[in-house]
């Protein structure tokens, strides 16, 4: 499939699967080596990857930084445009709940990527930590955080792909999302 498709757009196409993850012998792996206690996969429309357009507004004030594991994390939040897409991303984890229950029988949690109505949008920075890994028109840098030209409001379109996780160990499952190229609106556009 060429171009971006939307969330909405994805829950209404019936060739919506799971792939490049078998839970069963991820689970018999992990049992039998205590190694690799997560087990990642990727959505696909039938046999083809996607990537999905974000469409909406800032929710936060510039970039948040957060430390997990002593391990600088950078997000920011957005919020949709469209109700439609907002309903569709629940959906989505619909879409892994019931994958889950045909490949296990164990009781998982299933963690939503929605959080009071928004989505946090993650910034991963490239292994020397001087920028961050997502191509954008404006100029994010990790090292000045405090600097970054977004704010609340501001729209935004977020292009990615989204994945799928279940950790194992704790038996529970959810959405990811590896964001690919973000366009921010400039302030002229606003």
């Amino acid at each position: 499939m060429s171009g971006f498709v939307t969330p909405s757009d994805l829950i209404n196409d019936s060739s919506l699967q799971i792939a490049h993850i078998d839970l069963k012998k991820a689970s018999q792996f992990y049992e039998d080596t205590g190694k690799n206690f997560l087990a990642l996969g990727s959505f696909r429309l039938g046999k083809s990857g996607f990537k999905v357009a974000l469409n909406g507004e800032i929710t936060t004030n510039g970039i948040s930084v957060a430390e997990f594991n002593k391990i600088q994390n950078y997000s920011f939040g957005i919020r949709f445009n469209d109700d439609e897409d907002l309903a569709a991303m629940e959906k989505l984890t619909e879409v892994v709940s019931k994958f889950i229950s045909e490949n296990d029988s164990a009781d998982w949690d299933l963690l939503s990527p929605i959080k009071d109505d928004k989505m946090y949008i993650k910034l991963k920075t490239t292994s020397d930590k001087k920028r961050f890994n997502v191509a954008s028109n404006l100029k994010l840098d990790p090292k000045k955080v405090a600097d970054s030209p977004i704010t609340r409001g501001q729209k935004v379109q977020v292009i990615g792909e989204l994945g799928v996780y279940c950790n194992l160990i704790d038996k529970k499952a959810g959405i990811t999302f590896a964001a690919r190229k973000i366009v921010f609106a400039e302030e002229e556009e606003l």
